[in-house]
Order: C-alpha cells, then structure tokens, then sequence
C-alpha cells in the first residue's frame, strides 16, 4: 500500500508512493526496527510484565517513525515549483499508525497494576504528534495546511462541539436521574418509560434533528421571546434538544439499574438502625449506586460528542461543519479535520470518567459489568 499521496493542489487525486520511493535504505531499515523488535518481544520474552512495557515503548517509537519519515517525505517531495503542492497520509501509513496503536492499547490493558507507567505509553504518541507539528516538520502534510488555514474556525468550532454536547449531557442527568428514580419507585411508570427512550435510540440521529425543525420554528413564530433567546427551528436548540433525548437512555437505565441490584439486606439492616427513607437514599443507596449512574453518564457523553458531528446540518456548528464542507468539496484531509478531533475527545471522555469512576467507587466495592452495560 502507498506510504503517501503527493498533490499538486488539495482538489487533485494525486500520486500514490511507496515507503521505498520516498525513503533511503538506511531510513527503510530504521523504520523497521520496531516491529522487528515487537516480534522479538513476543516470541522471546517469557516475563510477562517486562514484554508489555517493552511493547509499549515498540509501539510509540513506531508512531514516532512513522510522523518523522511523513514530514521528511514532504520536505522532500514539495519544491518551489509546485507552491500548492502537498502530501497526503497514504492507506501504508495509516495501517502502520492503526498497527501501533493496537500495539499500544494491549500495553496499556495490562499494565494496570503500574497506572503511572501505562499512563505515560497512552500518551507518549500524542506528545510526539504535538511537537513534530510544533517544530514545523509535519507542515507539508495535507491535514495540517487544513488547519493551518482555519485555525481561529477550528478553535471556534471546538468550543461549540464541547458546549453542545456538554449541555446535552447535563440535561439528559438533570431529567434521567429523576426519572430512573422514579421507575425504581413506580413500577407501573417504568414500562412506558423505557418504551420511549428505547424508542427514542431508534431514530437516525439526521431525522430526529429534523423532527425537530419545525415544532420549533412555529413555536419561536408564535412566541417571538423564544426566538430573542436562541430558540428556533436551525441552530443549536433543536440540536441541544435531540441530544438530550438520545443521552436519555443511559443514564435513565443505569439508575433505575443501580437502585434494583442493591443487596436488599443493606438496605434492611440500615431501616433497622431507625434510619428514614431520605436517609436511605442519600446515605446508602446514592453513594452505592453511584459509580453505575457514572457509567450511565460516561456512555452519554461518549455517544454524545459523537452525534453532535451530525448537529451541523442544521446550523448549530461543532466539527461537523469541516466533515461535512469536506464531503462537499471533495477533500478527504479536511473531512479527517473533523472527524479525528471527535475521536479524540470521544476517547479522552471515556478516560476521564473511567478515572472519575474509579474514584467514586467505595473501597471494596466492584462495579457489576452487566449493570454497567444493561443498555
């Protein structure tokens, strides 16, 4: 597979290249080095802790390759001639990224006994990418000329993904929470109610944003106050409104979930210490079923950031104005504009909540797997 796409413009197919075309021999046999070393790590080594760690270090030195030999093609490749010229990540170069990370990931996985150490492999390949692009190697490459020339748009949309999906979430805990309660409480109520969130997860992101469209454009028409505070038919209302639904089932199934798997014998022994039923719930059953209702909240948010990509069709913004002006144009760099950032924040979101879980969970307690993903 080509290791690079030299273009003379962004709007061009351009020419595939091998790693031999773009690459002296010397450099092929550095490129190499990791991956022999990785198959060297796993059929030799037999302690296994010290074959994770070396794999980790394989595999973000690997990542570092891969960017260092990316930037240097493009020096090499772009001249004065061709001042638009540019280069793009070819498919060889993306699956030597994707085979890096695989590598990585299973480091991580176990290496949880030394959190510290699998905390700094995790994130060693990002620390590389932000400072070859600092140094100014990586500016050649497609991706980052899209950047380059929307840096103040990119930063703006970055905020505006975030407070979309952000709001969303908060809303989805201000009305989930309660709700799951509720079904917990009301067992006649629980039935319709995960009907509809249920039903809710059925509907394409695309329709439920369009569904949205027009009760509120009659109702900002109707009542001309909704419209001076930002609600009305395109922009981030209807957006903010469709999320929340979708945030919805998570977090609502995971609550009602967390109060049923409570040891009753728990909850008994504490109403024989004379204790009243706002106690229960504040001093016993919260505490206990809170890190489930996290995990609630972490599939939310997760989903969350990612279905806002989609909110830019009708006006709200987020990364998905670079994805979809991508598929426009024709330019699959500047769709990778929009898509990556939303990986990364999707990723970054499941870490944080799962360091915020394990916080939250009391000593000597584990969180059931089959609670956590009841959904």
């Amino acid at each position: 597979m080509k290791f690079v796409v030299f273009k003379e413009n962004r709007l061009v197919s351009g020419e595939g290249l091998f790693l031999w075309q773009v690459l002296t021999p010397f450099e092929i046999f550095l490129f190499s080095i990791p991956w022999i070393s990785f198959i060297i790590l796993i059929s030799l080594t037999e302690r296994i802790k010290i074959r994770w760690e070396l794999s980790g270090v394989t595999g973000n030195l690997a990542v570092m390759l891969v960017f260092l030999f990316l930037g240097l093609s493009g020096q090499r490749l772009i001249s004065q001639d061709y001042p638009f010229a540019r280069i793009s990540i070819g498919a060889g170069a993306w699956l030597f990224l994707l085979a890096s990370y695989i590598i990585i990931a299973f480091s991580v996985k176990n290496l949880r006994s030394r959190r510290l150490y699998g905390v700094t492999v995790a994130i060693s390949g990002f620390i590389i990418l932000v400072i070859f692009s600092l140094s100014g190697l990586l500016d050649d490459i497609s991706i980052f000329k899209e950047y380059a020339a929307r840096k103040g748009r990119f930063i703006s949309e970055l905020a505006r993904h975030l407070v979309l999906s952000g709001m969303a979430v908060v809303f989805a805990v201000i009305t989930g929470i309660p709700l799951g309660l509720l079904a917990f409480r009301k067992k006649l109520f629980s039935k319709p109610l995960f009907v509809f969130v249920n039903s809710v997860q059925t509907i394409p992101s695309l329709a439920l944003f369009g569904i949205m469209i027009a009760p509120l454009a009659i109702l900002s028409q109707r009542y001309p106050f909704l419209r001076e505070i930002g609600i009305k038919g395109v922009g981030a209302a209807p957006a903010i409104i469709a999320l929340t639904l979708y945030a919805l089932l998570p977090i609502t199934r995971n609550t009602y979930t967390s109060l049923k798997i409570l040891d009753p014998s728990v909850i008994e022994s504490a109403s024989g210490m004379g204790m009243s039923r706002a106690q229960l719930l504040f001093n016993i059953e919260i505490p206990l079923s809170l890190p489930v209702v996290l995990a609630g909240v972490r599939i939310s948010l997760v989903q969350a950031i990612g279905n806002t990509a989609v909110a830019a069709l009708i006006g709200a913004g987020g990364f998905g104005v670079f994805i979809f002006q991508g598929l426009g144009q024709a330019v699959p760099d500047l769709i990778l504009l929009g898509t990556l950032p939303v990986i990364a924040l999707a990723v970054s979101a499941d870490k944080l909540f799962e360091l915020i879980i394990r916080v939250a969970t009391p000593r000597g307690m584990h969180i059931r797997e089959n609670a956590v993903q009841s959904y």
